[in-house]
């Protein structure tokens, strides 16, 4: 698949939100990322990934200036437990990168900072426990990350598509985003029609009537 296939498939799923892509698969959901900032849209970008292999992060500043404008930032930040490797000035270089998100499978920081920056950033949790510079072993660009959930393995690869809002976040590969694609947005129409007609009676104080018909 092309990029401008794959561009377009990322603004299709724009219009989608997650929970319309959960009725139809737990595939590349990931259960325990949530918004450190109210999402009141689809986020949707292709995922450039990096993984920590200790306390040394510099590894991130690489990925920050090798994503392209638009990507979805992913770190795998499991060995760092309760420490933070994202917090309030790596948000700032994100926003001038113009990348569209990043995803932390991991804790962040600066949380009050990141929600005055508006930037979307998802996060297993927030930690005031952070890393320092280190002379230990760097990370990796572009792995392939494990990210394991219960019995939930899911793997996550640089080119995957990252779909994102308030109701959390589901990373698929772009042959498996684009053979949902269809299904996905025909239960958005149905679902938004049927939501609107009743939100229209609700507002109108015409509930009995919509019922009654």
């Amino acid at each position: 698949m092309n990029d401008i296939d794959i561009r377009k498939l990322i603004d299709s799923y724009k219009e989608i939100g997650t929970s319309t892509i959960g009725h139809l698969t737990e595939e590349g959901y990931l259960p325990d990322i949530k918004s450190l900032n109210p999402c009141t849209a689809t986020i949707a970008g292709r995922v450039f990934t990096v993984q920590l292999t200790s306390n040394n992060t510099e590894m991130i500043n690489q990925a920050l200036i090798q994503a392209a404008p638009n990507d979805v930032l992913c770190i795998d930040a499991q060995i760092l437990g309760v420490k933070a490797c994202w917090g309030a000035l790596r948000t700032c270089a994100a926003i001038y990168e113009k990348l569209s998100a990043v995803i932390v499978i991991g804790q962040a920081t600066d949380s009050l900072q990141i929600q005055q920056l508006g930037f979307p950033v998802f996060a297993q949790g927030i930690s005031a426990v952070t890393t320092f510079k280190s002379n230990q072993a760097q990370g990796t660009l572009a792995p392939d990350i494990c990210y394991c959930f219960g019995k939930q393995t899911t793997t996550i690869c640089s080119g995957d598509i990252a779909i994102m809002d308030n109701d959390g976040v589901f990373i698929l590969s772009v042959d498996i985003a684009q053979q949902l694609l269809s299904d996905c947005q025909k239960k958005h129409k149905e679902d938004e029609v049927k939501f609107q007609m009743f939100f229209e009676a609700y507002r109108n104080n015409e509930l009995n009537k919509l019922f009654s018909d």
